[in-house]
Order: C-alpha cells, then sequence, then structure tokens
C-alpha cells in the first residue's frame, strides 16, 4: 500500500511540476531529446559497469571456494557436484541472446532513420523490433534445441 500511495503522489507532483500549455509536444523539443538520450547512456555505462564488476567479483569469490574446498579434502563427487562449470551451451545461449537483441535494435534505428521525422512512430519502431529480436532468439533457440 506504502508503494501504491508513493507512486500515486510521485505521478501526481510529475503531472502538476510540468504543467505545459496544452499543444506542448515532448518530440519536438531538442532539449528533451537530448536529455533523454544523455539520460538513457549514463544508465547503459552504469549498468555495463556494474554488470563486469559484479562478474568479477562472482569469479573471485568461486576461485576462493574452489580453493577452500581443495584444500579441505573434500570427497571428489561432492566436489565435482558443487564446482560444475558454466557449460559452453549456456554461455552460447546469453552470447546470442545479445546477438539477437543488438541486431534488431540495430536493424529498428535503421528503419528510424528512413522515416523521419522522430517521433512517436519511432518508439514503436524501436520497440517492434526488440520484440521481433526476442522473438527471433526464441525461435532459434527452440528450432536448435538449445
Amino acid at each position: 500500500m506504502k508503494k501504491f500511495i508513493a507512486s500515486i503522489t510521485t505521478i501526481t507532483l510529475g503531472l502538476t511540476v510540468n504543467a505545459q500549455e496544452a499543444n506542448y509536444d515532448p518530440f519536438k523539443d531538442r532539449q528533451f531529446i537530448f536529455d533523454s538520450f544523455n539520460i538513457c547512456a549514463v544508465l547503459l555505462v552504469i549498468y555495463l559497469l556494474s554488470s563486469f564488476i559484479l562478474r568479477l567479483v562472482k569469479q573471485l569469490l568461486e576461485f576462493k571456494l574452489k580453493n577452500r574446498i581443495v584444500d579441505k579434502g573434500t570427497e571428489e563427487p561432492v566436489v565435482a557436484q558443487l564446482l560444475q562449470p558454466e557449460t559452453n551451451k549456456e554461455k552460447r545461449n546469453y552470447l546470442l541472446q545479445w546477438l539477437f537483441i543488438l541486431t534488431a535494435t540495430g536493424i529498428g534505428f535503421g528503419i528510424m532513420s528512413l522515416t523521419k521525422p522522430f517521433g512517436l512512430h519511432s518508439l514503436a519502431i524501436m520497440a517492434f523490433s526488440i520484440a521481433a529480436g526476442f522473438g527471433g532468439y526464441y525461435l532459434f533457440t527452440r528450432e536448435t534445441g538449445k
């Protein structure tokens, strides 16, 4: 209930603060587009850096765990179950997913550049292209049985 009230309050405050004239079009305002792009770019960089740091810490902790297990002289079947490495199949699926998504995003940007001026239809093009990327990945993995 607290989250609901906080959400409604935030939305209401945002609407009252952003009170504009009735014919305001945010996609024609260059500053809005510039700020939106900068915010998205900063969030993407933060996500990539935190993902890299998280993966680095995970590998370090797994290495320490493996060393401790080996030092304690644990039985081999238990060690084999605990320390199963990430399979190449999982890595390949992860890379394929990113390949499909980034390819679809690139195609979406290409279509957007052909259908100028930018506006609400550009957002729809990007949404459909990203959805097509996820759909293509799903169909590919289903067909190949991975």
